[in-house]
């Protein structure tokens, strides 16, 4: 089975103009840590809800 994480590096981007308040851009910071790929994180919810169903099935009997 193939996980789907990758590790990027960050990068030195430099940030965003400041808006009027002196807010900076929030959406273009990178956070440190895995991407996921969203076709992974449905895969795990799918196979954790069929875990979920066929346990309870094996506990009623």
């Amino acid at each position: 089975m193939i996980f789907m994480v990758k590790f990027v590096k960050s990068k030195a981007a430099t940030p965003g103009p400041s808006s009027a308040i002196g807010i900076t851009r929030f959406f273009d910071a990178d956070t440190k840590g895995p991407k996921l790929s969203p076709y992974f994180v449905i895969g795990i919810t799918f196979i954790l809800i069929v875990a979920i169903v066929v346990i309870k099935l094996i506990t009623r009997v």
